[in-house]
Parts: structure tokens; C-alpha cells; sequence
């Protein structure tokens, strides 16, 4: 009775998996009408992971399910390792691949879309209790990292160029890295913000403002594939972008939410799960004693199968090799030999035929195997292949040898590899190291080769420096692809005018360098002169007909260098001598240039290590209401202090920052660290409302600056309405279109913006009225002429008058006398700034003057 009722069970359980089965291979019939996507899947909690049930979660699971929702794509999460990934994804294995920065090496592996999914930074995160404001703080702690991570690499440069030293402690796993500082085994941890702002709590730690190693993340594709998706991608990233309530910023907060904490003992899952697997033992295990017989032969035929196939379609060769008549003989061949090398089965197992193969170049090299593989097991050597076609291939030949009873014959074993794709890559690479991929010119280091040579030789020459002048204003306005445009035929026209023997190489952006082998001055002179006028013409035709003037610096070898880096550099030094004086311009080096360029140098090189080096401050004016005197919020002001040349004002070195390419990290620092500073403040209790920030021009991109705003504001927990971005008039007129298009999409998320020093530009009324502003801000040019210039006081009241009929705040800038503020409240203006309320404050400082503020009597 007993076996009848078993039996009974097990055939119940049988039908049921039938049933299973059959209903996923219905559902798997219809899942794969759709498009399905391979995406890569690993560890990085909380953008990208496995939950404790094993499913895909994190910030872009969550973006890219609802965007295959709205496409109706399918997708098939692939879970790897992430160097895995990266190199199944290279290799086509997978489609996509989630949370990968954006960076040069990788833009030319990968297809990126355009519109950023989120921005990333590296924080420090310490017990509390410790202080740790700066990087220098960090001087003889032990700092947890993950183990060969690029913060690793970073944090290493950041200190060895601080001079600080310290200890790592490594670790696997950002989450081992907080353990470490939580169990006393390390000082400080470093981490994502993401990671942190979900896992501090739970550790019992907190973040400090050592941030550093910005990235960009993105979605990303094989090269040349995708890019229909990745277009879609953008298309729903950038319509959720403009919409709070969307599930794009719904993902950013489940991504920064810390995790509740679990109160489910540990080991009560692996119980469940072991229970569960004795039952189930228990179940199959008469089952697994049948099939055991039925498998073994079922593997036996597979294994000879496969051995089949892969001797077939493997790139490898395999030669068995036997002694006789004192040389390697051939006594069988892999079958894929034909189609790999285009030789006939009778000419490889022919004597000696191989050799007929061989490229006549290569044969005298090949030391006689038989004579080697009597001395040492294995030979390994490289030589060229000739086909029966007349295609030669890049062999790469093993020989091993194979147990032979005493006496007997020697045997080996060949194997022959094809690295002919190998051998020509490398040639790209060499080429592409060398040279510049936009106009196909030598680079900075094959340019720097050509001088070493060429003063070694002790040789004259000339050595050419040339920048295109306005090329940066060609980008921001007509777009990169016809700057790019532009680059290709100015290189044309400075190739068109080389002399023979002569060396042109781009150095990077809108810089050139020609080298003249033999010039004298007068050659140098002329040769310059004569590109000048060349570039008098437009670059580009068509529809717009684009004039590009050229600078132009010369030094003169040996007279100005005896060594390939001090001629670049004096050449460089003329060069921005004489864009210094004008456009168009040429200039040979002089010994008195080298004080004013270096000190230009010496800046830029200062403003690079500047953010690194903690050396920036915000300082904060306070804005007051007129007709109360309360605080309405203040204005957070840049401050560098070089540690040698003192406070350089933002007027000096902003103008640089924005021709460097750095102002717009510098901006994104500005706006992190002063809405962190706001939320210090909340916690503090100080009450002050509002923050506002100025932004440059190069800040002002609809893909990236509203993603950035909203990820700093989701970081630091400040409400939107409590953020003023400030954007000058001359700013928002260069594309009053554009600019409607980013501030649209930063107002939807309930940022205030206002334009700054208003009056000073052009603007348009029909536009004003277009743009979604909160407030003006009245130019302090305007503001000092109250109560001496007439016409001054009068644009005064007419930009109030303008802002009330447009439902606007006005706010006047450096009111520093009674009068001004007297005459601004009378005429209806609401806010004012300046010395006659207080100058601009450390946060130190202004926590004082807040506090002394706010117990005056309230006055305008």
C-alpha cells in the first residue's frame, strides 16, 4: 500500500512540471515576438543590483523596464562581473550595459547615448566624531577603498600631489569598505554618493565634503549597434527629465532612499532553504538513480560531438608530428586547416611541403624544430604563412612534446594561430597613438619625437605654433559638427602651404604646430604671413560661410632651444603673445615674453589643481527685503585662495576656467557645495531660505544641466523652490532659443531663475516675456548713479516698472549708501544687496551676522 501511494505522489509531481513546463514554453513563444535586449547585470548597489530575492533593481533597472514597457521591448538581464561585462558587451555578447561613465578610451569601444542618466561623484565618509573637512585632513589615517578601483588610482594622485601621507586598507566591496571604519579597522571609507547616501545610516556613519572624480553615467551599446534604442533611450530620458513627477526622478529617489533596516534573522533564509532541498532530495532521488545510466551515454555522444564540431569551426590548427628521416614529418592534420590556411589535406601531409609555405623572408630564421624539441619540451616561434591564393597570414606556432616510450620516434604536438587581425590592430593602435583621429595629423607625441630628432641632429629649424581664433564660438553656436568641419579644412589649407620636408601636427583643440626644417627667420616670417592670409578666406561655403582668423608663434632652433620642450613652449609663448595684441596676428618669441605667458601658465596650471586642492571658497551676500529688512535668502559667492599668490579674484581667473574648459566642473562644484551648505544651515536651524547661484555659459546645456541639478538637489535634500540659478543677460541673448529650452526644463522642476545684471545687454521684450523667469536683478552700474545721474535713476524705475507688469521680483545689486536703498523702496523695488547691508561672508560669519540681524529692529 505504501509503495502504491508513493508511486502515486511521484507521478503527480511528474505531470505537474509537464504542465509547468509546457505553460513557460507558451509564454517563451510569445515573450520572443518582442525585441529583446541582453543586458548586463552586476553589483552596484543602488544603481544597479540583485535585491534579496535575486531580481534586477536599482536606479537603471527601474529607468530601462519602464522604457522596454513604453517600447514594448523584452528585456534578458545577464548577470556577469563588471570587466566581464564590459568585454561581453566589446565582443557583441550583449546589448546593452547599465551605469557605465562616459569616457574618451571607452566613446571609442562603445556607442553612448546622449542625454546623461545620472551624475556620479567619489565621497569620503567618516565615523562621527572625526574631523575631516579637506584632503590634507586626511594625512596619516587609514582610508578603506575598493581594491584596484579608479578611486584608488585618483585619491593616489590627489594626495601623492598634496604631499599627504597615508595608509589603505583595501576591500571588495563598498560595503566591507564602511564595516572596516565601523569596526575601528580604518579611519574613513570611500565610497559613491549613491552608495552612501542609501548605506551610511546603517553603518553609523556620515559623509563629509571631500568630494572628487566626477563622472557622467550612461547606458551603453557595441560600437555601430543600437542605435535606434540608445535614440529612444534619450528620447524618454530627456522627457522625464522635464517632468518632477516622472519616473525618472521616482528612480533617483528610490536609488538615494536609505534601505530600511531588517529585523529577519540571517540564518532563517539558508534554514528555509535547506529544508526545502531535503524535501526535494528526498523526492528525486529515485528519479536522479535512473537517469544517471541514460545521461552517461547521452554525455559520451555529446563529448565526441562536440570534439567533432570544435576541431572544425576552431580558429586553432592541430598538427600531430612525428619523426622521420631526420626531420618533423606530418601524420594528421585538424580538419578547419584547409579552410584556415587554403592548403590542400595532400600538401600538408606531403614531406617537407610546409616549407613551400613559408615566406621566403621568414624561412632562415626558423631554427630546425627537431633539434630544439630534443633539448626542451616546447617551441614557440612566429613566421608568415603564404595560401594558395597568394594571402599571407601571421603565424603563431607552439610545438610541444608529447610521452614517447624509450627508444621510440619523438612526437609533438603544433598548434598554429592565426594573429594576422592581431598584428594589424596593433599597427592601428600605433597609428592611432600617433595621430590625431579628426584630421588624420601627427599628435602632441609624435610631434615631440620629430623635435627630439631633429635637435639632436643640431640642424636649424623653425618651430610654428598656430591657433584658430573664435573656433570655440563655432561650436556653441553653429554645433560641433561644423567645428569639426572647420578643423578639416584649415588643415587642408596649412598642408596646402607646408614647404617640402616640412612636419604639421595638431596639438589638441583648436592648436596646430608645423616644424620647418631649415628655415631661417625670413623663411619663418614669410611662411607665417602667407598663412594668415590664407585664412583671410571663409573655411566653410555654403549656407554659412564661416571666416576663421589664425594666431601664429615662432621660435627659431637653436637660437630660442636647444631641447624639443623649450621650443614647443617658447613657440606657445609667442603664440599667446599674439593673440594677446588681436585676431590674426604673428609674433617670434622674445626672452621678455616668458614673464608675462608664464604667469598666465602658471594660473592655468593653478586653476587645474585649484578644485583638488580645496583651495576654492564660497562666500554668501545676504539679500534683504526693502520693506522689512528680513533676510529673503542670500548669494553664494567664488573665491580662490592660491596658497601663494593670495585670493585671486573671480574676474582674473573666471575668464580663464571658461577658456580652459573647466568652469563648467567649477560650476558644478559651486552648485553642490552651496545647496550642502544650505542644508548644513537647515540642520543648524539658522532658517535662511534661499540660495542663488550664478551660472556661465558653458553651463547653460539642456541635456546636461537640468540632470544635474536635479541629482545635487536629490543628493543634498533641498527643496527645488529654495534654489536661484542667476544667468546674465549677455548670456541668455547669444541664444535666446536655447536658452528658453534649459531654463523651461529647470523651471518644471521648481527652480527659481533670474537674470542677472539686468540692463547691461540687449534683450528682446518679445523673448522676456518668452522666458520663465522669477526675478530681475538690477545692474549696480545703475544703482551707485542714484541720486547723482538722472538717467541712471530713471532705468532704475523703469526695469521695476518692467518686472511688476511681468509679475516679477526685482533686486538691486551693490547698494552701498542709505539713499540708493531709500530711493529703490520708494520706487517699488523688493530686494537689495550690497555693502550697506553687509559684504560678502565665510558661512562662519554669516551665521554671526544672522544672528546679530535678527535681533535688530526690523528696517529697509
Amino acid at each position: 500500500m505504501r509503495a502504491r501511494t508513493a508511486w502515486f505522489v511521484l507521478s503527480a509531481l511528474l505531470i505537474t512540471a509537464c504542465a509547468w513546463w509546457g505553460v513557460s514554453f507558451l509564454r517563451g513563444d510569445d515573450a520572443n515576438a518582442a525585441q529583446t535586449l541582453r543586458v548586463g547585470l552586476y553589483e552596484n548597489a543602488p544603481k544597479v543590483y540583485r535585491d534579496k530575492d535575486g531580481h534586477p533593481a536599482g536606479l537603471f533597472v527601474e529607468l530601462l523596464d519602464a522604457i522596454a514597457r513604453k517600447q514594448g521591448w523584452r528585456v534578458q538581464y545577464v548577470p556577469c562581473e563588471w570587466s566581464d561585462c564590459l568585454a561581453r558587451l566589446e565582443a557583441g555578447e550583449l546589448d546593452l550595459m547599465p551605469d557605465v561613465a562616459y569616457t574618451p578610451e571607452r566613446g571609442r569601444l562603445f556607442e553612448f547615448h546622449a542625454v546623461p542618466v545620472a551624475h556620479s561623484w567619489s565621497q569620503v565618509y567618516k565615523h562621527r566624531g572625526l574631523v575631516v573637512r579637506a584632503f590634507p585632513d586626511l594625512a596619516d589615517l587609514r582610508v578603506a577603498l575598493l581594491r584596484g578601483s579608479v578611486q584608488e588610482e585618483e585619491l593616489r594622485h590627489l594626495l601623492r600631489e598634496l604631499g599627504v601621507r597615508w595608509s589603505m586598507v583595501e576591500a571588495d566591496s563598498y560595503g566591507q569598505a564602511f564595516a572596516a571604519v565601523r569596526d575601528g579597522r580604518a579611519d574613513v571609507a570611500i565610497a559613491n554618493n549613491f552608495f552612501g547616501a542609501r548605506a551610511a545610516r546603517s553603518f553609523g556613519l556620515e559623509e563629509t565634503a571631500i568630494l572628487f572624480n566626477p563622472a557622467t553615467l550612461y547606458f551603453a551599446a557595441p560600437k555601430g549597434r543600437h542605435a535606434a534604442e540608445l535614440a529612444r533611450i534619450d528620447h524618454w530620458l530627456r522627457a522625464w527629465q522635464q517632468s518632477p513627477d516622472s519616473v525618472y526622478f521616482e528612480a533617483m529617489r528610490h536609488a538615494m532612499m536609505p534601505p530600511p533596516l531588517t529585523v529577519t534573522p540571517r540564518w532563517l533564509p539558508a534554514a528555509l532553504a535547506v529544508a526545502a532541498a531535503l524535501v526535494l532530495a528526498l523526492l528525486a532521488f529515485s528519479l536522479i538513480l535512473r537517469w544517471r545510466v541514460r545521461a552517461a551515454t547521452v554525455d559520451a555522444t555529446a563529448a565526441r560531438n562536440r570534439l567533432e564540431l570544435v576541431l572544425e569551426v576552431s580558429p586553432v590548427a592541430l598538427f600531430l608530428l612525428r619523426e622521420a628521416d631526420g626531420e618533423l614529418a606530418v601524420e594528421w592534420a585538424s580538419p578547419n586547416v584547409p579552410r584556415l590556411y587554403g592548403m590542400l589535406a595532400e600538401e600538408v601531409l606531403a614531406p617537407g611541403r610546409w616549407r613551400q609555405h613559408v615566406h621566403p623572408d621568414d624561412l632562415p630564421t626558423l631554427e630546425p624544430a627537431l633539434d630544439h624539441l630534443r633539448r626542451h619540451p616546447t617551441l614557440t616561434r612566429e613566421y608568415r604563412v603564404v595560401d594558395n591564393t597568394g594571402v599571407i597570414h601571421h603565424v603563431h606556432e607552439v610545438l610541444r612534446t608529447l610521452p614517447v616510450p624509450a627508444g621510440q620516434p619523438l612526437r609533438a604536438l603544433s598548434t598554429w594561430t592565426d594573429v594576422s587581425e592581431a598584428k594589424a590592430h596593433a599597427a592601428e593602435l600605433s597609428h592611432l597613438a600617433h595621430h590625431d583621429s579628426l584630421t588624420g595629423l601627427p599628435n602632441r607625441r609624435l610631434l615631440q619625437l620629430f623635435l627630439e630628432d631633429a635637435t639632436q641632429a643640431g640642424r636649424r629649424f623653425a618651430v610654428v605654433a598656430l591657433d584658430l581664433d573664435r573656433l570655440r564660438g563655432v561650436n556653441d553656436t553653429l554645433g560641433h559638427s561644423l567645428g569639426d568641419q572647420a578643423l578639416r579644412a584649415a588643415t587642408q589649407r596649412l598642408q596646402a602651404r607646408l614647404p617640402a620636408g616640412g612636419f604639421l601636427a595638431r596639438l589638441g583643440g583648436d592648436e596646430f604646430a608645423a616644424v620647418l626644417p631649415g628655415a631661417t627667420a625670413d623663411d619663418a616670417d614669410a611662411f607665417a604671413l602667407d598663412v594668415l592670409e590664407a585664412f583671410t578666406r571663409p573655411l566653410l561655403g555654403g549656407t554659412t560661410p564661416t571666416v576663421l582668423t589664425i594666431s601664429v608663434g615662432i621660435a627659431l632652433a637653436p637660437t630660442d632651444g636647444d631641447n624639443a620642450d623649450t621650443l614647443l613652449r617658447h613657440a606657445e609663448l609667442a603664440l599667446y603673445e599674439a593673440k594677446r595684441l588681436g585676431t590674426g596676428r604673428r609674433q617670434f618669441f622674445q626672452p621678455a615674453l616668458s614673464t608675462g605667458a608664464a604667469q598666465r601658465l602658471a594660473l592655468e596650471t593653478g586653476l587645474r589643481m585649484a578644485l583638488p586642492r580645496q583651495q576654492f571658497r564660497l562666500h554668501y551676500q545676504p539679500q534683504l527685503d526693502l520693506h522689512d529688512g528680513a533676510l529673503a535668502g542670500v548669494e553664494a559667492l567664488l573665491r580662490w585662495e592660491h596658497p601663494e599668490l593670495g585670493t585671486i579674484p573671480p574676474v582674473q581667473f573666471i575668464p580663464v576656467a571658461e577658456e580652459t574648459g573647466q568652469i563648467e566642473e567649477i560650476g558644478q562644484w559651486v552648485l553642490l557645495e552651496a545647496c550642502r551648505q544650505l542644508r548644513a544651515w537647515d540642520d543648524a536651524g539658522l532658517g535662511i531660505h534661499g540660495m542663488s547661484v550664478n551660472c556661465s555659459v558653458q553651463q547653460l546645456d539642456a541635456d546636461r544641466l537640468p540632470a544635474q541639478v536635479a541629482a545635487i538637489l536629490a543628493a543634498t535634500g533641498i527643496a527645488a523652490d529654495r534654489l536661484e540659478l542667476e544667468i546674465t543677460e549677455s548670456v541668455l541673448m547669444r541664444d535666446p532659443e536655447h536658452a528658453i529650452v534649459v531654463l523651461q526644463a529647470l523651471k518644471a522642476q521648481g527652480v527659481r531663475l533670474a537674470i542677472d545684471d539686468f540692463g547691461t545687454g540687449y534683450s528682446s521684450l518679445a523673448y522676456l516675456r518668452r522666458l520663465p523667469l522669477t526675478r530681475l536683478k538690477i545692474d549696480r552700474a545703475f544703482v551707485s548713479g542714484i541720486g547723482n545721474d538722472p538717467g541712471d535713476e530713471e532705468i532704475c524705475r523703469t526695469v521695476i516698472a518692467l518686472a511688476r507688469n511681468l509679475g516679477l521680483e526685482t533686486l538691486a545689486e551693490g547698494v552701498e549708501h542709505a539713499h540708493e536703498a531709500a530711493f529703490l523702496r520708494e520706487g517699488g523695488c523688493t530686494l537689495a544687496q550690497g555693502f550697506h547691508y553687509a559684504r560678502a561672508l565665510p558661512p562662519e560669519a554669516l551665521v554671526a551676522w544672522v544672528s546679530a540681524h535678527r535681533r535688530q529692529p526690523r528696517r529697509g
